[in-house]
């Protein structure tokens, strides 16, 4: 199980949206780069950015996370308004581990022409959810479809990589969403990255003793406000 930093990208800038929404945000850092430096000299061995410009359809961050993915050597997942493949393979073949696609996943068409681009290693679905249903536009609205059925879909098409969170926890410090995470123990054969709300070090003791199916945790502001350090986060998922 890892700790993995995210890194939200808006306007150019290092921010953290609450419950997903630029109305309410804090600014981090002018220097995407040295913020994604710093994680991978702490020790991270992956790196979650989204491009939070490009998700609400306002401008793109695309240059500086080319930058990101070629200048530190370490694994990089890319996710934020990517709508087609060739976008897609440029992170790809910029050096991306994983390419993260949203809402977009919910057309099968789509899904299967990304599968066949990159290959399911190199391929993750973000589940988003507000209020029990998938979330879409950028997180800003909200569909009618439950996120078990949606997962259920996406796997049977060969997705292998889900990342899950729930918004109304996103940038709160709340704690995850256990009910909702516990959920989905059913599925085998896939790799579930934790997302929203982590406040500490006891939600990850709890994901660990409740959840050893999950393979990563994003944390973001609970890293950035210091209300955990990397390096404790670390030392106790390794054990």
């Amino acid at each position: 199980m890892l700790i993995i930093p995210a890194i939200d990208l808006y306007d150019g800038k290092v921010v953290r949206f609450v419950k997903g929404s630029p109305a309410h945000s804090t600014t981090y850092s002018g220097n995407p780069v040295s913020i994604a430096r710093k994680w991978k000299e702490e020790g991270a061995r992956v790196l979650h950015i989204v491009d939070l410009s490009a998700a609400l359809g306002e401008s793109d961050n695309a240059d500086i996370i080319e930058h990101i993915i070629k200048e530190i050597d370490i694994d990089i997942e890319v996710g934020g308004g990517i709508r087609d493949a060739g976008k897609a393979l440029r992170f790809k073949r910029a050096g991306a581990k994983r390419i993260i696609v949203g809402t977009k996943s919910l057309d099968d068409n789509f899904l299967k022409e990304f599968l066949s681009a990159l290959g399911k290693n190199a391929l993750a679905v973000s589940v988003d959810t507000k209020d029990g249903f998938v979330a879409t536009r950028g997180w800003q609205e909200k569909s009618k479809l439950k996120p078990i059925e949606f997962i259920e879909k996406i796997i049977a098409l060969g997705i292998r990589w889900i990342i899950y969170t729930d918004i109304s926890k996103d940038g709160t410090l709340e704690g995850l969403n256990f009910k909702a995470l516990k959920e989905l123990s059913v599925f085998k054969g896939v790799n579930f990255i934790a997302s929203g709300g982590v406040s500490g070090l006891s939600d990850l003791k709890k994901v660990k003793e409740e959840l050893p199916f999950i393979w990563g945790i994003i944390s973001g502001k609970a890293l950035y406000d210091n209300k955990l350090t990397f390096a404790e986060a670390n030392s106790f998922l390794e054990k």
